[in-house]
């Protein structure tokens, strides 16, 4: 009998050049794929939560500057208007940046901030661009510059929601329902909110 067609010595052979099956790649690759899924929605979650995290920080500087404002101006900065609401945040921006677009005439101005802080998923430089924003409050009602509100939509359920203002920022708009994970902070009341 020649060696070579033997029984016995040809699954040896086999053994020694054999590799992976096609099933048993596809459940590797399966497993692979389902794994990066878990890991992606994870980090999409974290990014979420880190966005959230650095809108309440930005509230809370720029509720500082609001206050340093006040205590120089005696009011607090209203919009002049615009038609879109980043419109109303340009203005509120330069108003704390440099003195105008107040909605007042401001005398003896020293900035109370060097750069207001922009929402994190805004993508343009344009102040005035149709874009994701912070949101100041501009109900007509609120013109003795004595309340202000900024609102910003949340990506997450955060336990901040329990505590901040409800109500709206403009008329019978919902935006500071935690329902709609609308987070608003503020002074005062005024017609509309």
């Amino acid at each position: 009998m020649n060696n070579l067609t033997s029984p016995l010595i040809l699954p040896t052979r086999r053994r020694k050049y054999s590799g992976f099956t096609l099933i048993e790649l596809l459940v590797v690759i399966s497993i692979i794929g389902l794994l990066a899924s878990v890991v992606l929605v994870s980090l999409n979650s974290a990014r979420a939560k880190a966005r959230d995290a650095k809108r309440i920080a930005d509230f809370k500087q720029i509720q500082l500057a609001l206050e340093l404002f006040y205590d120089s101006q005696g009011r607090y900065p209203q919009s002049p208007g615009h038609i879109m609401w980043s419109g109303h945040w340009a203005y509120f921006s330069q108003c704390l940046e440099t003195g105008t677009q107040c909605g007042f005439t401001v005398s003896n101005y020293t900035p109370v901030i060097s750069k207001v802080p922009q929402d994190p998923l805004r993508k343009t430089s344009d102040p005035f661009a149709s874009d994701v924003s912070y949101y100041p409050g501009y109900p007509t009602g609120c013109s003795n510059g004595q309340s202000y509100r900024l609102a910003i939509f949340l990506e997450t359920d955060h336990q901040v929601l329990q505590s901040d203002l409800d109500g709206s920022y403009y008329n019978n708009n919902n935006g500071c329902q935690d329902s709609s994970r609308g987070y608003c902070v503020g002074v005062g009341t005024c017609g509309g909110w």
